[in-house]
């Protein structure tokens, strides 16, 4: 067994950054495993001569670098960074893998060949908008006034695009016409350009405790501080939400107010009414993301509704329609519209005007409203497959969402599960991917049950990860002949 002691040597700086830096090298140099207990802060404190405090500071610098984390009564443990580089990177998931597969003389998008499953990315599984695709360019390619979609058109999109874009909002409950709508290459860059119309660097952001790793990594690009608000079985907090107003003065609140991610909490009407008064009292601005907000064959209006001064709309194809059109959409305020319209135009110029195109038509002609009934319907049979398969377990889920939020049953850890899981052929996201700010992971999974292309192939996913939390847990430590404290 051998007793580590980052070399602190030759290091200039604070001290618990020097500690900080020459753990965080040996992470990344492969000198620390994932799932390696590091020395107490009591030891390392006595090895290295600096004060225990010291050691705190530095290991929770190690937990803003998302690098290792401590387990309360435990202590503290290299995180899997390559795992969690992934979280965040569907580039880095599809290449690794053979992404297309010909049949039929047609391209289509395949989990990888190797076995494994791959539940860590929150997509949907393909449905009728394949074919919806190939009859609309069939369409388009008959037309003689293809022109103006090859041009430069204004930032917000055309005009119809926005309108139709409207009319497919009008069905969830939202008010608004095409000249409130801004047309974006989906909800991502819909974030983007309001964060960088609303946030400076130093500025803070409010959100739910765990959020969207998208958020997260934004606003770190951003030099944002985000403040986490705690949540309950319906989302934010509004007590919690007014303490961190008050404590921090921010003005800028992000929500993701239906089916959550990860926690796939929802709220209800009273919940809205809550926060929307919140908002109105302290003048917030809510970046309100509602991109699963196509998904609830029953809903709740959105916040934007109920406070449309005070609220920037976010939504897209990319969940319940078809996320590769990259598709997305902003109802703005009036008074941010031009702020918010020069962001799109930095991170963009605009939406390609095939895609606005293609979006329009299915509204249209009431395809995308087939393609979102699919959705639905195929989510609430996975739903209820995966509950079925849990059933005994404690979980969070809604009938048409797309994830789950699987709590580990006692004894098991999450980074011990993840790599028993990989064992296995099962790829997840780790729970440390959505935290914010605050220093606990919480003991929970996110399963993704729209990333497999058939229900078949899920269910051979989510009976392994059944199997795997049966079982007696298996430490990192079991299975490491030299392990180092």
């Amino acid at each position: 067994m051998t007793i580590y002691t980052p070399n602190t040597k030759d290091r200039t700086g604070p001290k618990y950054k020097i500690i900080a830096d020459a753990i965080t090298d040996d992470i990344h140099d492969g000198h620390l495993a994932a799932g390696v207990k590091l020395p107490t802060h009591r030891d390392l404190a006595y090895r290295l001569g600096v004060t225990v405090g010291t050691v705190t500071r530095a290991y929770a610098e190690l937990h803003r670098r998302r690098v290792a984390d401590a387990r309360v009564g435990s202590g503290t443990y290299v995180l899997d960074i390559a795992r969690q580089a992934q979280v965040f990177s569907p580039v880095s998931n599809i290449t690794s893998h053979e992404p297309l597969h010909r049949s039929d003389n047609r391209p289509t998008l395949e989990q990888p060949r190797d076995g494994n499953i791959d539940l860590s990315m929150n997509r949907p599984p393909p449905g009728p908008e394949t074919e919806a695709l190939a009859g609309t360019l069939r369409q388009l390619s008959g037309r003689n006034d293809l022109s103006i979609l090859t041009q430069y058109n204004p930032a917000p999109g055309m005009l119809h695009h926005r309108k139709a874009m409207a009319r497919l909002l009008n069905t969830i409950g939202l008010e608004c016409e095409g000249d409130d709508i801004i047309l974006t290459s989906g909800a991502q860059h819909a974030m983007a350009a309001c964060a960088l119309a609303l946030l400076n660097a130093g500025d803070v952001l409010l959100t739910e405790n765990l959020t969207y790793p998208g958020m997260t990594s934004l606003a770190s690009h951003l030099g944002v501080r985000m403040r986490p608000v705690m949540m309950d079985e319906y989302g934010m907090r509004p007590d919690d939400l007014e303490a961190a107003v008050r404590e921090t003065g921010a003005r800028v609140v992000y929500i993701i107010p239906i089916m959550q991610n990860p926690t796939t909490a929802t709220m209800n009407q009273e919940r809205l009414q809550a926060i929307a008064a919140i908002a109105k009292r302290h003048n917030l601005i809510i970046m309100e993301d509602d991109v699963y907000g196509f998904q609830p064959k029953n809903r709740n209006p959105p916040l934007a509704q109920l406070i449309p001064d005070n609220t920037i709309y976010t939504n897209g194809f990319a969940k319940s329609i078809a996320p590769g059109l990259r598709v997305g959409c902003m109802k703005v305020p009036k008074t941010l519209f031009s702020a918010v319209t020069q962001a799109v135009q930095i991170t963009g110029w605009m939406i390609p005007p095939l895609m606005g195109e293609i979006a329009s038509q299915w509204i249209d002609s009431g395809l995308a409203q087939h393609i979102i009934d699919w959705h639905q319907d195929e989510c609430i049979a996975r739903n209820a497959l995966a509950a079925e398969i849990f059933k005994g377990f404690s979980f969070q889920s809604q009938p048409e969402c797309l994830h789950m939020w699987l709590d580990l049953p006692d004894g098991h850890h999450a980074d011990d599960t993840l790599r028993n899981l990989r064992d296995q052929g099962v790829i997840l996201a780790g729970p440390e991917s959505f935290i914010t700010a605050q220093a606990d992971v919480p003991r929970s999974l996110r399963l993704c049950l729209g990333s497999t292309p058939t229900r078949e192939r899920l269910k051979v996913g989510l009976d392994r990860i059944h199997k795997v939390l049966t079982e007696q847990p298996v430490t990192g430590f079991a299975r490491m002949e030299n392990m180092v404290i």
